[in-house]
């Protein structure tokens, strides 16, 4: 067909006309405008074609309108209607220009269509059916994952169609439950807390993750959330600088109250629905940057939050993103980010990021630019996902990391209060010697190890524990006297060298001024001058993995 001289259209090829992503209730309503409009081409950007054919089924059940479909298994259906199909040979176009040319106020379905972000001949096959769309007042609706070319873009209305919403996922459980009552039972809490999980997955790939986890367990309950997420991770391809992490195995935590505390608010945040969130103008959490002593439980705060919000974790390498070739680097960085959106929600995990973003580094082209990738990331991305940057010295990072936006807040954590120390050794003997120590030896041992991180508490209690199981008969007596438990401790707490209190007053002067006590009650700011090494209000404890209960 000739189109040297169209008719005016609904939009000129250089402006075309773009609807922001909408849910599926959205797009139903947004075909019914376009299509009563006469609007000549919409193109409906998504993969899940079945959800679009479905909204046009739903249009045109309740309207006097006549739609077609046409997809590579069934060739060209009438909607809500028994006919058989017609076989166009995988070439609709013909038939679509024939039914224009024979009826009005009709709206042709391609689901199944080509190329379509260039210049070919396909492409202006479409351009001169939506000319005909425009003078015979009947819509061509094109369904497409890709990008579209440019011309035919701008002739109508392009509309993209994201995953299903928080409400269409609890819908898409709950029928899933109903349609398997004796094997599936799941509270509302646990519904709308798998709902958040499966967050940016298809109608397929819900209906199909959730078969495979009935499957494989048997049943689905209250206590299959984190197996079926563990599932999600296999949808996607992994990349080799962001490993899982495994984060299932009980966890006593000690200390770390104003953190603590601050995750528990934040939590209810991060679980609320996009659209509760959109209607009060909120943001979910972005992450957390903790700063302080090393040894004192930072990095162990990551399986902290997974483990207690249930969600996968994390690490990112971010160090292993840079590579010898020219744009590899920046290549691998974006493989990363896409993949970590693709598996929220989840925790995040960047050990000593002051080390892979450091000023120093940032001499480098390519390592500015990789920065740049992630701050651009971490303030723009709206996949949940929940970052916790760890950090021994923050003087060699970029100012641009702190701007708030970026991390929700930056704690400081520091060595152990008597009384932490006093819990710590508690939970560590308990775990690797099983010997019970009564509060009075515990205090003496708090006592004779001042000064010391969890890091050096625990190696100390593991070197006596060595002794104690690996060193022959006398050794497995010692582990049963708590009275020669004790000693042994003493001594090697005498014999270990602590962090040097020069170093540790440098890092609590920075904590003091820009960041937050991970302990104390609700975690609020410090400020005046530094604390001293003793402070109990500006000190943190790390979290201690025992064999009990959580």
């Amino acid at each position: 067909m000739n189109d040297a001289a169209p008719a005016p259209m609904a939009a000129t090829p250089e402006t075309p006309q773009r609807s922001s992503s909408s849910d599926f209730a959205e797009l139903t309503r947004r075909l019914e405008v376009y299509m009563r409009s006469l609007c000549p081409l919409v193109i409906v950007r998504t993969a899940e074609r079945h959800r679009v054919e479905r909204a046009l089924a739903d249009i045109v059940g309740r309207s006097n309108l006549n739609a077609w479909s046409y997809s590579d298994s069934r060739q060209v259906v009438r909607l809500n209607q028994d006919a058989a199909p017609h076989d166009v040979h995988s070439d609709p176009l013909p038939f679509v220009r024939e039914t224009f040319l024979r009826t009005r106020r009709t709206a042709f379905l391609l689901a199944d269509t080509r190329r379509m972000d260039q210049d070919t001949l396909y492409t202006r096959e479409l351009v001169s059916t939506a000319y005909l769309a425009q003078e015979t007042h009947n819509t061509l609706i094109v369904v497409t994952a890709d990008d579209v070319w440019q011309r035919l873009a701008g002739m109508g209305m392009v509309v993209d169609l994201g995953t299903p919403t928080f409400e269409e996922r609890c819908a898409l459980i709950t029928d899933f439950a109903s349609r398997n009552p004796e094997d599936v039972r799941l509270g509302p809490d646990s519904t709308a807390h798998l709902s958040v999980m499966l967050r940016g997955l298809s109608e397929m790939q819900i209906t199909n993750l959730l078969r495979a986890s009935l499957v494989a367990q048997g049943r689905l309950d209250d206590s299959s959330i984190d197996s079926v997420s563990a599932r999600k991770d296999r949808l996607f391809t992994s990349v080799p600088n962001v490993m899982p992490v495994d984060c299932s195995q009980p966890m006593l935590v000690v200390g770390l109250a104003g953190l603590r505390s601050w995750l528990e608010r934040k939590r209810r945040v991060f679980f609320a629905s996009r659209e509760q969130l959109d209607a009060h103008h909120l943001e979910p959490p972005r992450g957390i940057l903790l700063m302080g002593v090393p040894g004192c439980g930072k990095s162990y705060s990551a399986r902290m939050v997974a483990h207690e919000w249930r969600l996968p974790l994390f690490r990112f390498d971010l160090g292993s993103v840079y590579d010898k070739y020219v744009g590899e680097t920046e290549r691998r960085m974006q493989e990363a980010l896409d993949y970590i959106d693709n598996v929220a929600p989840c925790v995040l995990w960047i050990d000593e990021i002051d080390k892979a973003l450091s000023v120093r580094s940032g001499e480098s082209d390519v390592a500015n630019r990789v920065l740049g990738q992630f701050l651009f990331w971490l303030q723009e991305s709206d996949a949940k996902v929940f970052l916790v940057a760890t950090a021994n010295n923050v003087a060699d990072m970029p100012p641009e990391l702190f701007r708030k936006g970026r991390f929700s807040e930056t704690f400081f954590v520091d060595l152990p209060t008597r009384a932490e120390r006093h819990d710590a050794i508690g939970a560590y003997v308990a775990s690797c010697l099983g010997t019970p120590l009564d509060d009075a030896a515990l205090g003496r041992l708090a006592d004779e190890c001042a000064g010391f991180s969890y890091s050096d508490i625990e190696q100390c209690v593991k070197d006596v524990a060595e002794g104690c199981w690996f060193g022959g008969p006398e050794g497995a007596g010692v582990a049963a006297d708590p009275t020669a438990v004790e000693a042994r401790l003493a001594q090697a707490m005498r014999q270990a060298a602590p962090i040097d209190p020069e170093a540790i007053g440098k890092i609590r002067e920075w904590g003091a001024r820009n960041a937050r006590p991970a302990s104390g009650e609700g975690g609020a700011p410090t400020c005046g001058s530094a604390p001293t090494l003793a402070a109990p209000s500006t000190v943190a404890a790390p979290s201690i993995p025992t064999g009990g209960q959580e």
